[in-house]
């Protein structure tokens, strides 16, 4: 992919994943969707890719909540002119180093004793406190907090807390206990003078360590830069268990190096380091370390031909977990299909319905069929004729060591894809079955790769002993799709003409399954008024006695009124049933169904409908 080109998925689930996370990002950040920010690659690549990118990916791992930061990145990146580098640069002295402030100063403020700062064994400073005065600082405020010790108690009382704060002489706060006894301290009258003098001191200390760190990091804007020493110093401090050591998320990386690995990973230059001339585990958990293949030194993962068709590769990858959507008690999921479009909005509608659930407080999520509830509701919103082969629900459930633990991934066989697409076979899928007091899900089943028969069994028996209603419409099509399952499973034909054209064919001639079984339903209605063979042919079915099933019905069609509707049923039996070894019994329980009656979805007419 060309830079101006439209964003499109690879074909490779791990790599798409960073598309769509770039896109989620942006969305998050800007409020673009998929559709504006394609209108935005194709029309100015540069600033998307090295001004607009950046600062949402540095402004989302910063927590910022100052929007008067982003909105004025966004001003400058419309208007301004430069490209490339100086873009980057730009938009990293000016707003990048600016939302991370509060971040870089916390940081700083939470080192609590002078020895945190320092080497153990040299006794010096280590690089990322590289400077005098914030040791000198640190060291005073230390001090001062050691003298605190008189006034322990006085301290619990006014904090709540009944920590000890001294061990041996040292303190224990942390940056939180100290800013908290500041916000609490001016609320009581009657404080031991000796105690409130050495509190204010402390706090007097804190609060020159805490502007002399803000003037540090404000000069650094300014300036559009720092020494060469003082990189480690001014680190933007990100971090991540998920890429851990990778380029910026390195401790040793200077904010200097930092924007170095930014530039040369948004460029795509794989010469820069080794963690951009390959991809493994470094960069995505999913993958194996070179270690790990048994044979690295013949077929190591090379992103140089990649490069070559996606040359922000590394831009997408970065991007791995925005493509993922927490929920609870399950973990972090992603859906995948081969196309772009359809993945972005099935994911956007799941993330709205987790977030609606959440605030429900419905923590019992079927996440497998909210998930593919959801890609229906898209097929239906958007008149889809995507492909929805190699569709796959992707899990984890968190990240330890630089480990994803409980991966799953949950697909969906082309043929069961080719079926799903279906408009009326899927519509009638998609409802509820009574069975056994409860409601079953027929598309859910069948998108599990279950059989349908016995679900359907059970739903005939359900209305037949309790006299209720039999959805007609979704038992005849589980049926057809059940007993064209069974019939492909039988074929030993592998890649002859038929195994390339089963997804092709599926769908017809399940709807071919339907029209017989649903025809037949019906003429055997009119053919056999008498309900009494009902519980005999069902009770056949359940011990699997086809002799038995075909001499019932073929009494009973002996006297039958209406000899057209008993030649077709008659025709129907030695074609399905007796001529079917593998899914005679789906033909068989089509009948029973007929007898029956319909239910919610039968017309008067006796014709299905939803």
């Amino acid at each position: 992919m060309e830079s101006g080109e439209e964003l499109k998925f690879t074909g490779n689930w791990f790599i798409d994943a960073g598309i769509l996370g770039f896109v989620n990002l942006m969305e998050e950040v800007y409020g673009w969707d998929l559709e504006e920010l394609q209108r935005r690659i194709k029309e100015e690549p540069e600033k998307v890719y090295y001004g607009y990118f950046p600062l949402a990916y540095f402004y989302k791992l910063s927590g910022s909540k100052k929007r008067d930061v982003r909105i004025k990145a966004l001003q400058a990146i419309e208007q301004s002119a430069e490209q490339g580098k100086e873009l980057l640069e730009k938009v990293w002295w000016n707003f990048i180093v600016e939302a991370f402030k509060d971040k870089w100063v916390t940081w700083k403020l939470g080192k609590m004793h002078e020895k945190e700062i320092l080497d153990d064994k040299k006794g010096k400073l280590k690089p990322e406190y590289n400077d005098e005065k914030y040791r000198e600082l640190i060291r005073r405020r230390e001090e001062a907090l050691n003298k605190l010790k008189e006034c322990e108690g006085f301290i619990q009382s006014i904090l709540g807390k009944r920590k000890k704060f001294f061990e041996k002489g040292k303190h224990k706060f942390t940056l939180e206990d100290l800013e908290s006894t500041g916000d609490t301290i001016l609320q009581y009258r009657e404080k031991p003078d000796d105690c409130l003098r050495l509190i204010e001191e402390v706090l007097k200390i804190h609060k020159e360590l805490k502007e002399y760190l803000e003037s540090l990091w404000e000069s650094v804007r300014v300036n559009q830069g720092v020494p060469a020493d003082k990189s480690r110093f001014f680190r933007i401090p990100v971090d991540s268990g998920f890429y851990k050591n990778y380029l910026f998320f390195n401790y040793s990386r200077g904010i200097l190096e930092q924007l170095e690995d930014t530039w040369n990973l948004i460029k795509g230059n794989a010469e820069y380091s080794e963690y951009l001339s390959k991809i493994d585990k470094t960069l995505s958990k999913f993958l194996p370390s070179d270690s790990e293949f048994p044979n690295i030194s013949y077929t190591p993962l090379r992103v140089v031909p990649l490069l070559e068709h996606l040359p922000h590769l590394f831009v997408y990858l970065l991007n791995f977990l925005n493509a993922f959507t927490f929920v609870p008690s399950v973990g972090y999921v992603f859906f995948y299909s081969g196309d772009l479009e359809f993945t972005y909005y099935v994911n956007k509608k799941l993330k709205t319905f987790v977030e609606q659930a959440s605030k429900e407080d419905n923590k019992n999520i079927n996440m497998f069929k909210v998930t593919w509830q959801v890609v229906i509701d898209v097929l239906v919103d958007y008149k889809s004729k995507w492909a929805l082969e190699n569709m796959y629900l992707v899990q984890y459930r968190k990240v330890q060591q630089q480990d994803l633990i409980g991966v799953k991934y949950i697909g969906i066989p082309k043929l069961h894809a080719s079926i799903l697409l279906d408009d009326q076979i899927r519509e009638a899928l998609n409802t509820s079955l009574s069975v056994n007091g409860s409601k079953v899900w027929p598309l859910e089943e069948f998108l599990r790769q279950r059989p349908l028969y016995p679900v359907i069994t059970k739903h005939v028996w359900n209305g037949i002993k309790n006299n209720g209603s039999i959805r007609w419409r979704a038992s005849l099509y589980a049926l057809a799709i059940d007993a064209k399952l069974k019939s492909i499973g039988n074929d030993s034909g592998i890649f002859g003409d038929f195994f390339f054209k089963r997804p092709t064919r599926a769908v017809v001639e399940v709807k071919e399954y339907y029209q017989d079984m649903s025809q037949s339903a019906w003429s055997i209605r009119k053919a056999i008024s008498e309900k009494n063979i009902i519980h005999p042919l069902f009770s056949a079915l359940r011990r699997h006695n086809r002799n038995a099933f075909v001499n019932i019905l073929l009494k009973a069609l002996l006297q039958a009124n209406d000899k057209k509707s008993a030649s077709w049923v008659n025709s129907y039996i030695f074609r399905r049933i007796l001529n079917n070894d593998s899914s005679w019994e789906d033909f068989a329980l089509a009948l029973v169904v007929g007898l029956a009656g319909g239910g919610e979805d039968v017309s008067s007419g006796g014709e299905p409908e939803e």
